[in-house]
């Protein structure tokens, strides 16, 4: 029996709007059919997908700490989060104190992506007093096994990067400096607090394939930049350069961050005496107080019409 001329007709019409319709969609973008259309891109089967790397490993920034601290956990988490994205980081600790800070969900999650690695410290070396840090921060074999990182960035916990700065690690690194720590001095020479400083790892490996420092030597922030000072293609940071980049002896209002010393109880007076000059760091670096023992034990119960600046050196 023969089909009625207007159903016969429908098939092609039908086979023409389905296979349209499916070219439109796997070959023409959103934005070609109407305009300020949002613009998805698919992925075809067998397409290759480049996926950049997140994280640079030439850099990386460092964080050494065996105790356990309440603050550890939020410094941590700062530190990461006004640190350009691309750096990864790296928390060197006891089983304890890794235990304490794999506590956070947030912190588990960097673990996660690989923005974050926990290592626990060598049985060979201790960061127990001032002279077992210098003893691990003067190895040849602890640089080493940073590698590839060229940039080091190591920071203590009594020690904070500002937020409302407007540089940041990058910035000091297109300096090229050797190294960079927290100024000892407006007329010193060359080097800077360890405790919050930049490095530049192949040149630490040079002198320490040559020196070997001996134990009870001058500590390790000092006895390495006083050879890496003479060495002939260093570029070091004299004391008023470093100002900008890490407070801890001579004020400067903006800079990178703030080094401490003693967990935030040791605070040197040029810096922190005069109560205009605390309320300027205050506002500009708030994070501050984060690792800062602001309230003494024993104004506890009676902290409500207490001056928190008297607990701060005259």
């Amino acid at each position: 029996m023969l089909m009625p001329a207007s159903r016969r007709s429908c098939g092609p019409v039908f086979s023409f709007i389905f296979f349209g319709g499916l070219f439109l969609l796997l070959f023409i973008e959103p934005k070609d059919i109407l305009p300020g259309t949002l613009s998805v891109e698919i992925h075809r089967p067998f397409e290759e997908i480049h996926t950049p790397k997140p994280y640079n490993d030439t850099k990386l920034a460092l964080l050494i700490e065996n105790r356990v601290q309440p603050h550890l956990t939020p410094l941590l988490l700062h530190f990461m989060a006004v640190v350009p994205p691309e750096w990864p980081f790296m928390f060197m600790g006891s089983n304890e104190s890794i235990a304490h800070i794999n506590k956070s969900a947030p912190i588990r999650e960097y673990e996660r992506n690989g923005k974050l690695t926990m290592k626990l410290l060598p049985e060979n070396m201790t960061v127990g007093s001032q002279e077992e840090l210098s003893k691990t921060m003067t190895n040849a074999w602890f640089y080493s096994q940073l590698l590839p990182a060229e940039w080091l960035f190591i920071f203590q916990t009594d020690s904070i990067i500002c937020a409302n700065s407007n540089v940041t690690l990058n910035d000091w690194i297109e300096k090229d400096y050797s190294w960079v720590g927290a100024s000892w001095g407006e007329n010193t020479k060359y080097g800077g607090n360890g405790g919050f400083s930049l490095r530049r790892i192949s040149h630490l490996l040079r002198v320490l394939s040559h020196q070997n420092r001996q134990d009870h030597e001058a500590l390790e922030d000092w006895w390495l930049t006083d050879r890496l000072g003479h060495m002939p293609d260093a570029k070091m940071a004299n004391g008023t350069e470093e100002v900008a980049f890490s407070v801890e002896k001579v004020p400067y209002e903006t800079p990178l961050g703030y080094h401490t010393g003693w967990g935030g109880k040791l605070l040197m007076a040029p810096v922190w005496k005069e109560k205009s000059q605390r309320d300027q760091i205050f506002e500009y670096c708030p994070e501050i107080k984060i690792l800062m023992p602001l309230v003494l034990n024993r104004e506890a119960e009676e902290c409500e019409d207490k001056d928190i600046s008297a607990s701060f050196p005259r």
